[in-house]
Order: C-alpha cells, then sequence, then structure tokens
C-alpha cells in the first residue's frame, strides 16, 4: 500500500521580537526586575593580549527580562517560539548562534509538519543549546526560576539529564514536562514565555538561591580542583598527562564532571580554591564558587570565548585566562570550538604559584 505524502506548512516569513508578536495577539508581557547594563572586570592577571581581545566585552547591554503569555502561540524544536500562524519566529527567545537577528535557520526549513495542538497552559523554557549543561544551567535554569511552581500544567524543557530532572523538584512543578526535541512542533492554548537568562548579577543571585538546598558543609574532593575533558568529544588538553603530572604534583585532584551528580559539581566548586580547566561547559559551576577563588582557563588560540571571564568577574573570583603563546591573532572562531588545547606548563605553573 502507498503511504500518503506527508504535508508540510510553510516556513516563517520574518523575525520579530515576542513583544511586537504579544502585541498583535491579545497577549501580554510582563517587565521583570534586574539589570540591563552590565559591565564585567577585566582579568588583572590575563595578558595584554588578551586583555585587548576581552575589552569588547566588558560591557553589555540586555534587553528587560519578562515573562510573556501568547494565547494559541506555537513552539517548534528546542523551544523556538512562534506566532499563532506560524509567520513569525520569536528571535529574542529563539536564538540561533552566529547569525543576524533577522536570519534563523527556520526561516529556510521545509518539513514542518502541522503542530500537535496543547490543552491549558504551557510554560516555555527550552532553549537552543539548552541540551548541554552550561546553556541549560546559565540560559534555561533561569527561566524555570521566574516561573511559579504552579504556573502551567505542562513544562517544554530539557528533561533528559538527572540534574534536570532535580531542578524540576527543587523547583515544585508537578505538571506534564513535555521533553525539547528538535523537530516536534506545537500550539497551546497559552504559552507562557520567560525571557532567557542572562549572565547578570540578578540571575547568579537567582541560581545561587536556588540551589542552596543542595549545599553541604564538605566536599569530598579538596580544594585543588582539576576538571578533565578527556571523556568530552571535543576541547581536549592536547598534553593532558604532561599536565596531569605536573598538577598532581601540586596537591591537585582531577574530576570528570559527567561522572558527578550535580549536587557533587555544586559543592566541588563551592569549596574549591583553585581550579584549573580547558574552556568546556563545565566551568559554568563557576557560579557556585566562593569569591576569591582562583580560576586557570586554557584555550586554543582560536577560540577563546569569554563567557566564564563574564561569570568570575560577576563572581569575584580570580580569574586566568591563558593561551599558547604564537603568531595567530585570538580569535572565538565557532569553526574553532572543537580544536584540542595544548597547555604551556611554565604558564600554568606561574599561575599557580603567583
Amino acid at each position: 500500500m502507498t503511504k500518503p505524502a506527508q504535508s508540510y506548512l510553510p516556513a516563517p516569513a520574518a523575525c520579530a521580537r515576542l513583544e511586537q508578536i504579544v502585541a498583535h495577539c491579545d497577549g501580554s508581557l510582563q517587565v521583570r526586575l534586574g539589570e540591563t547594563h552590565v559591565p564585567y572586570a577585566l582579568p588583572t592577571h590575563a595578558s595584554a593580549e588578551l586583555r585587548a581581545f576581552l575589552l569588547p566585552h566588558a560591557t553589555i547591554n540586555f534587553a528587560s527580562a519578562y515573562i510573556a503569555r501568547l494565547p494559541g502561540g506555537r513552539v517548534f524544536g528546542s523551544g523556538n517560539v512562534l506566532s499563532p500562524d506560524g509567520q513569525l519566529i520569536a528571535r529574542d527567545v529563539s536564538p540561533d548562534f552566529g547569525k543576524p537577528f533577522s536570519d534563523h535557520w527556520l526561516l529556510t526549513y521545509k518539513k514542518i509538519r502541522p503542530p500537535v495542538p496543547l490543552r491549558g497552559t504551557t510554560a516555555v523554557i527550552a532553549t537552543t543549546l539548552g541540551v548541554g549543561y552550561s546553556h541549560w544551567l546559565l540560559e534555561e535554569l533561569p527561566r524555570l526560576i521566574a516561573l511559579k511552581p504552579n504556573e502551567g500544567e505542562t513544562l517544554i524543557a530539557h528533561a533528559d539529564h538527572a540534574y534536570q530532572r532535580e531542578a524540576f523538584a527543587l523547583h515544585g512543578f508537578a505538571g506534564n514536562v513535555l521533553p525539547a526535541k528538535r523537530y516536534t512542533h506545537h500550539s497551546g492554548e497559552q504559552l507562557i514565555v520567560p525571557s532567557i537568562g542572562h549572565l547578570t548579577p540578578t540571575t547568579v543571585r537567582a541560581l545561587d538561591g536556588f540551589t542552596a538546598p543542595l549545599r553541604q558543609t564538605s566536599s569530598t574532593f579538596g580544594e585543588r580542583l582539576y576538571i578533565s575533558r578527556a571523556k568530552a568529544r571535543r576541547r581536549r588538553v592536547a598534553n593532558e598527562t604532561k599536565l596531569w603530572a605536573e598538577l598532581a604534583a601540586h596537591g591537585f585532584v582531577k574530576l570528570h564532571l559527567e561522572e558527578l551528580t550535580w549536587q557533587e559539581q555544586i559543592n566541588a566548586f563551592r569549596r574549591a580554591k583553585i581550579i584549573v580547566a580547558p574552556h568546556g561547559a563545565g566551568l559554568a559551576n563557576l557560579i557556585f564558587c566562593a569569591a576569591g577563588t582562583k580560576v586557570i582557563e586554557l584555550f586554543h588560540r582560536s577560540y577563546v570565548n569569554g563567557c566564564y571571564w563574564q561569570l568570575a568577574a560577576l563572581k569575584g573570583l580570580e580569574y586566568r585566562p591563558l593561551v599558547t603563546a604564537g603568531e595567530e591573532p585570538l580569535a572565538q572562531d565557532l569553526s574553532a570550538n572543537r580544536n584540542d588545547i595544548g597547555a604551556e606548563l611554565d604558564q600554568v605553573v606561574r599561575a599557580l604559584t603567583t
């Protein structure tokens, strides 16, 4: 028997801010308190080359945080919010990294299936890269915290990992969690959409307060931590054997964070005095560190991403970024974010001991 041809909907025609979509759909948008202008102190101990590279990102202006209500709104894939007719993408809550606001991969996607209806109120907290720990912790979890425990019968969120389910329980959400999947398409009677979390003092305080019940008075891992990416698929330390021999001689403990519970990660970082790590998602846990903790982050020259410098600045950490010497200019080239990182041992030892 011949299968019937699959019918697809037209792709969205344009991008807009969620505020504009809500205004045309009899929805509402409630602005929340929070900073819109955030300075990040440049790291005192960074090289002149790194300080110059980070300087353009030392102050960021954010739009005001909000919670929007969108009657009949749609959700496609990992949290992309669409207007009820599917013609507009709410670009400020539907990231497509590396593209301008007016562009989005969905504008040219040809296989959008008809939406599955959802009854009642559906809260959308899933973010595009929330499947990864750092984006989940710093962008998606703040959206959950912004909601009341009983706000909505359904929650669209990333939910594959134990730490995500632990967060739902800690929040008190008792409804149905609909896991965010890349090509799913839903329409809701009423969507509740919080703005995406940003690295601001308000976000730091909110996450600190939310995770307070998971704090312990001690950690079994000690005060000197090396965060290894040996089990990751990218950005490993190319000469980790030599680096680890040096760090072990200085009393460090090696951690593979993917083997730890969320509570263990929180308390390991909370009790640490010195942390050494290649750039990677585990450093989002710097949000749990005490002020004054020394952090040595290792970078490849072609991919220097300052997000954890900004987090360290908000937390008052002693942050020391390191790159290998070379003539290649520093860059944040997305095509290089898989490159392994070479650690210069003399640099690391100086950062440890001065």
